[in-house]
């Protein structure tokens, strides 16, 4: 190796390296700082290059070759070093290394002796004591790189971390430019909006512009219910919501808990654990979130995240997202109580007309069928349906329900025993509202296939005093929505839907009172105007059937010698046999309402002994005494297919025209005996004078006998007349 010489720089050379320093002051970006750097190395005769020192060791920023105006062929881009000897070798100002030396790392000087150079020199990059990267310059044959010579690079390695420094002050200070502008932006969307989409729409724009395009989420607490929806998730470009959930061990709910911001940057999955949470799904690289905390209590929270990469966020986008939750919680929170101000408003408003209609209409099924849709439209629920109790207490069934699967269940007659299990069974037996807010995970859920994405429902009780006469049943297709302040406006608004059903039917009762004691009223005049009491009866059997509705209907009267009753009159009955029935006193049920002077009325006749079978398909009967001043004149008898066809509207109406048919009856017997007595004094008298006009004793005794057999209606007469008797005489 030739003898070494030092290398000395022309004055427009150190001139040129000066300015160069100067652009690299005034580099605004980490792109102008590689790119002065590499002006000025590419002024020197050696072989150059820049390494950045990280904890994994040296990185290759740059290099350059002078003789081939190219990087360096085969220089390292990674070389592993440890902090201890990065601070070993590369602490001074200037440090001058021979190829061969056995201390320095293998790889640094590898590259630089292959090169043909005889020594390295390395100019460190120094901030506050820490070396932040390392010029590495290579003397090739007499070259020495001495102190004077390397004055210029010197500069250029002090002013390295200066220009660094003033990039991040200008990059911070353009952020909090940024920040500044969002929360003014956001500042007057709260004070001219009341939209919360609107509102989670700019939050998600400001953050985007600030911190980048990453999933972003906001979530909602309910306090009452525990829960925690995400009414704006974008994820992967989309935007979407998620519905109500429990509280539970996720991030989100450790924010809500703590009321704490929470930035995770690294090893994200295992430090979750460590907190208590639990990820679903694939963990994020980076997670940095903040709760929305209004009067010292947390109302919900903001979710920034990238699935992809680690070390994403930094403290400056934490105090960034601090800052615009402080200040958008609280327009979140007085904009969910105006929302859902409104909401009350207008769900009391729909109980208002319900009542409304409930004073001033006595049409139950319209009602109902309003009150369902309203229910629908005003809570935005999925479905809503009212159940009624059948007369025997036994099922509640489908009365009014909304959509065509309402529709497809009222076709098809749907019912739900009550009792059984069922949210409608249990509701129709308990007598108190019963809540699913999460209808996956109650036993006591009725999947029905008709409604298969109800996630909640609800069911409250039609109650009138302390009997439930029916069911209101709501369903939605969100979970956690039934609330105690929405349950109490339902239950008004079932209430009210009781009092229709009880006002209709009580004005349907009365209708019908009044339509049947017309009728009966008929009846009775009918049976009054009658010449005969066959007469009166069969018109009273004929009257009472249609007054029935097609019921078996008939009237036996008491034979006093015989201690029986016969039937005088029937309708309906499948045989003349049936209606010729004689029936001793005392038996069967007519025979002891007869015997007993007393009405019976009996619901399943298959249960009582007393019963004659007549007709296998006869269910219930009633039968009521026919009294006339203390004096059992029969019996009228009613008979039905349908169990408890009878009601004690129907016993006591029959029992007043049984008084009225018995009162009939006595006078219809008294006016037939007044004419059958008339009768035979008129055709007495037509008699005798028939024999005051002959003096013939064979004539006298013909017309006798002739007026005697019509009299008498019989089919012949034997007059014997004793002549000897009276010639004695």
């Amino acid at each position: 190796m030739s003898k070494t010489a030092p290398v000395t720089f022309d004055l427009t050379t150190i001139i040129k390296l000066h300015e160069t320093n100067y652009e690299l002051f005034k580099a605004r970006s980490e792109k102008e700082v590689v790119s002065a750097i590499q002006d000025s190395l590419k002024m020197l005769p050696f072989l150059s290059a820049y390494y950045l020192v990280s904890d994994a060791g040296l990185n290759l920023v740059l290099s350059y070759d002078p003789r081939s105006r190219k990087a360096i062929v085969g220089i390292k881009k990674h070389i592993e070093i440890s902090a201890t000897e990065v601070a070993k070798f590369f602490s001074e100002s200037i440090k001058t290394f021979a190829v061969d030396n056995v201390n320095l790392t293998p790889e640094i000087l590898a590259t630089y002796k292959d090169a043909g150079c005889h020594s390295v020199t390395a100019i460190p990059a120094i901030q506050d004591v820490v070396t932040t990267g390392v010029i590495l310059l290579g003397a090739i044959e007499e070259q020495v790189v001495d102190e004077r010579i390397a004055t210029p690079i010197i500069k250029l390695a002090e002013t390295i971390p200066l220009a660094m420094e003033n990039i991040k002050a200008a990059r911070a200070i353009q952020q909090r430019l940024r920040e500044l502008e969002a929360i003014s932006d956001t500042s007057q969307l709260i004070s001219s909006s009341g939209d919360l989409q609107e509102l989670y729409a700019v939050l998600h724009k400001q953050i985007r512009e600030t911190i980048g395009d990453l999933s972003f989420a906001i979530g909602l607490y309910d306090s009452e219910t525990e829960t925690i929806e995400i009414p704006y998730l974008y994820d992967e470009e989309s935007i979407k919501k998620i519905d109500s959930f429990n509280m539970g061990e996720g991030l989100i709910s450790i924010l809500i808990r703590t009321k704490q911001p929470l930035m995770l940057v690294d090893d994200t999955e295992r430090r979750a654990r460590a907190l208590g949470a639990k990820f679903i799904g694939k963990a994020a690289k980076s997670w940095m979130g903040c709760p929305l905390v209004v009067g010292g209590e947390a109302v919900g929270a903001i979710i920034i995240q990238d699935l992809i990469k680690e070390q994403r966020f930094t403290q400056d986008d934490l105090r960034f997202l601090t800052s615009l939750s402080a200040q958008v919680g609280g327009a979140i929170y007085n904009t969910r109580l105006l929302e859902n101000a409104r909401r009350r408003a207008l769900q009391l408003q729909t109980v208002a007309e319900i009542s409304r209609e409930v004073s001033s209409s006595l049409i139950v099924d319209n009602l109902l069928r309003q009150a369902v849709h309203l229910a629908v439209e005003r809570f935005n629920f999925y479905h809503a349906a009212v159940f009624l109790l059948d007369p025997a207490k036994e099922y509640a069934v489908i009365r009014e329900a909304t959509g065509e699967a309402g529709a497809q269940m009222k076709r098809a007659g749907h019912k739900l025993a009550v009792g059984s299990k069922s949210i409608v069974g249990i509701v129709s037996k308990n007598k108190e509202p019963l809540v699913v807010n999460d209808t996956s995970k109650d036993p006591n859920y009725y999947a029905n296939p008709l409604l298969p994405d109800t996630k909640a429902e609800a069911a409250l009780p039609l109650r009138v005093g302390d009997q439930v006469i029916g069911v209101m049943d709501v369903q939605s297709i969100r979970a956690y929505v039934f609330t105690e302040e929405n349950m109490k406006i339902l239950q008004i608004l079932a209430d009210q839907m009781a009092v229709a059903v009880v006002n209709s039917e009580l004005f349907a009762e009365a209708q019908e009172r009044l339509s049947q004691h017309r009728l009966l009223h008929h009846v009775t005049t009918a049976a009054a105007s009658s010449t005969s009491i066959e007469e009166a009866l069969n018109s009273a059997v004929q009257g009472l059937q249609v007054t029935l509705g097609g019921d078996q209907i008939a009237i036996l009267l008491s034979d006093k010698e015989q201690k029986s009753l016969d039937v005088r009159a029937s309708i309906g009955y499948p045989n003349e046999e049936s209606a010729k029935l004689k029936i001793p006193f005392g038996v069967g049920i007519t025979g002891w309402v007869a015997a007993h002077r007393q009405a019976q009325r009996v619901n399943d006749v298959t249960k009582d002994s007393r019963y004659i079978a007549v007709n296998s398909k006869i269910r219930s009967e009633l039968a009521i005494p026919l009294i006339y001043r203390n004096e059992v004149l029969g019996v009228l008898n009613v008979e039905s297919p349908r169990i408890a066809a009878h009601t004690e509207n129907d016993e006591e109406m029959l029992g007043t025209l049984a008084g009225s048919l018995a009162a009939i009856i006595a006078h219809s017997r008294l006016l037939e005996q007044f004419r059958n007595q008339v009768d035979r004094e008129r055709m007495l008298y037509e008699a005798i004078n028939k024999i005051r006009r002959t003096s013939n004793s064979g004539k006298i005794l013909s017309i006798a006998s002739d007026e005697l057999v019509k009299a008498l209606s019989a089919r012949s007469v034997s007059i014997q007349v004793n002549l000897q008797s009276a010639e004695n005489k």
